[in-house]
């Protein structure tokens, strides 16, 4: 009994530590990010839409490789704010850094994942059907993937998936 107590004492002061380490990095990065935002305008500073710049663009790789890596956009209720944790960040500073790289706001942007993320599933699994593909890939309904898969593709997900399948029959023959 007293050495599953201290088991637990232990895994307890581990979490408070990790919580206390990532909050100490989350509040660096801020201040880093505020920092260069809030240095005075001068006229004859060219450099400072180059930092500008140059923090957005890490935002926004660190954005795209935690959305590659650990496909948060799968989970229905899926926010900016979710993703903004997820990167230490703010969800005002992504959203920019998002908008400008991207030319997406947020929602087209995870629901460009989403739609790249069911068309590999479709490709792996030629059955799926369009409301399984839907579901499968964190969309709230069959007509919000329908409209995404058009704006991303330029044709209906059916029409998309009858070409698919054609080609791999093509290429079976």
């Amino acid at each position: 009994m007293d050495l599953a107590l201290l088991v637990l004492a232990l895994l307890c002061s581990l979490a408070v530590a990790l919580c206390l380490v990532l909050y100490l990095r989350l509040r660096k990065n801020e201040a880093r990010i505020k920092a260069v935002l809030e240095q005075p305008s001068k006229s004859d500073d060219a450099s400072e839409p180059y930092e500008l710049a140059a923090i957005d663009q890490y935002l926004y790789d660190r954005c795209c490789r935690y959305m590659t890596e650990f496909r948060p956009f799968l989970v229905k209720t899926f926010t900016l704010q979710d993703l903004a944790n997820a990167v230490f960040t703010n969800k005002y500073y992504l959203s920019k850094a998002i908008n400008r790289f991207s030319g997406k706001n947020f929602r087209q942007y995870v629901n460009y994942y989403r739609i790249m993320y069911s068309m590999d599933l479709f490709r792996k699994n030629m059955s799926l059907r369009v409301t399984e593909m839907a579901e499968l890939s964190g969309f709230h309904s069959t007509t919000s993937f329908n409209q995404s898969f058009k704006v991303v593709m330029g044709e209906s997900p059916s029409i998309w998936c009858s070409r698919v399948r054609k080609k791999q029959m093509e290429r079976l023959k």
